[in-house]
């Protein structure tokens, strides 16, 4: 029978989601509801603490089977404030800046590199644009009635209608189409990319600490990153830092795992300005004591499938990402997955989601089971077996490899 992990800490790093702390924590809730019945488990969930002096919000997880139990404190690395910063632009503002991040991507060229490095991310990235385009195009020609009905002042008149039409196309359908989060979403990584807002610096600093005094406590039997989307370049950028802080980091005998899920990270590293998170990539890669892996899958159009980090910047690296690729509809029941396949921004957060069927990843099996981060990495094939019908171990019919690098504590 597997020796389980008896306590972890987790480190949740969202990606660009205009949700606060509690609202993160009532999905984490809700969603591991499904984990519970797919794997018959029984799971409890802690009220979450607030630390008002620090950049984190916290609550306690214990899963148990017939047989184990482990204990997870998950810290939320949280940055909806800085987020908030962008919603709370008004929409002329926000137009101004985008045009100014869109003409960013296309004049440095990393738009042609989108497309060179998987065509269907420039899919996203260019869909608030063309979005926007023919809006302007329903607005311009909505105006132009005007003239063709003959009627007065069309100088004056069409002007304002064009702007009325315009702005009622971005409250509705735009607000179904989600423009005001593509909007703000390319603004924020505009300023990432170029290092240009301090509260972004200044935050990935405080995460960083965060997770060097967390790893360092040594009072767990491993720590676990897990970022999704945009989050994992601050991921990327913090553990660097983290590393810079203290370069044993890795070494603490605490084995330390980290999980790219739908990774944004290429959004950012792919533009010239970010010479800074290549720098950041190519230390994490340097670090041989961390499990590194990245999840993708093929019908997640924003985030880059089959597409090695580390391969793709082109570094000489002690290490590499290990790519995992999913199929996210496995996770779920065909009824489930046939209500929000179509849904770009739905299928995209499902790696963060409940999964309502056994399968090779699972979030939660990630952040609160039984199972090292490593050898779910290295012998994720047999998890679904690997705990039985009534969620012991002793009953499982497949067993993990427990042998495969990052397992033992250094």
């Amino acid at each position: 029978m597997s020796i389980p992990i008896r306590k972890r800490r987790v480190y949740l790093l969202t990606g660009y989601e205009p949700l606060d702390a509690a609202a993160h924590h009532h999905r984490f809730d809700r969603e591991i509801r499904r984990f519970e019945k797919t794997w018959s488990l029984a799971a409890t969930v802690s009220p979450m603490t607030r630390d008002a002096s620090r950049p984190v919000a916290s609550w306690h997880v214990a899963v148990a089977g017939p047989d184990w139990q482990t204990d997870t404190d998950v810290r939320l690395l949280c940055w909806d404030d800085v987020i908030a910063e962008d919603v709370a632009q008004p929409i002329w503002k926000r137009l101004g800046l985008y045009g100014r991040a869109a003409a960013d991507i296309l004049f440095t060229g990393t738009f042609w590199r989108y497309i060179k490095t998987y065509w269907r991310y420039s899919l996203f990235a260019g869909y608030p644009a063309l979005l926007l385009a023919l809006f302007s195009l329903v607005a311009i020609l909505g105006a132009s009635l005007w003239s063709w009905l003959r009627l007065p002042f069309p100088l004056i008149v069409e002007p304002a209608i064009a702007v009325a039409v315009f702005m009622g196309l971005m409250a509705y359908p735009g607000r179904r189409f989600h423009i005001d989060y593509m909007l703000n979403d390319w603004i924020f990584a505009r300023d990432m990319i170029r290092e240009a807002r301090p509260s972004i610096a200044t935050r990935a600093e405080a995460f960083a600490r965060e997770i060097a005094e967390g790893v360092a406590a040594g009072d767990v039997d491993e720590v676990v990153i897990v970022a999704h989307s945009l989050g994992a370049a601050w991921m990327i950028d913090s553990l660097a830092r983290a590393l810079r802080l203290n370069p044993d980091l890795g070494r603490h005998g605490i084995r330390l795992g980290l999980a790219g899920v739908g990774s944004s990270t290429l959004k950012i590293a792919l533009h010239p300005a970010a010479g800074w998170l290549r720098a950041s990539v190519k230390d994490v890669a340097d670090a041989e004591d961390i499990t590194w892996a990245e999840f993708d899958s093929h019908v997640d159009f924003i985030s880059f499938y089959k597409r090695n980090t580390v391969e793709t910047l082109g570094l000489s690296t002690k290490t590499k990402p290990i790519g995992q690729r999913i199929r996210l509809s496995r996770m779920l029941s065909a009824e489930t997955w046939g209500r929000f396949r179509g849904n770009l921004l739905r299928v995209h957060r499902q790696y963060v989601m409940g999964n309502e069927q056994r399968y090779r990843y699972d979030f939660h099996m990630i952040c609160c089971g039984p199972f090292p981060f490593a050898a779910i990495v290295h012998d994720g094939e047999k998890l679904p077996g690997a705990l039985g019908a009534d969620g012991s171990l002793a009953g499982a019919t497949a067993r993990l490899d427990s042998t495969r690098p990052g397992l033992a504590a250094s």
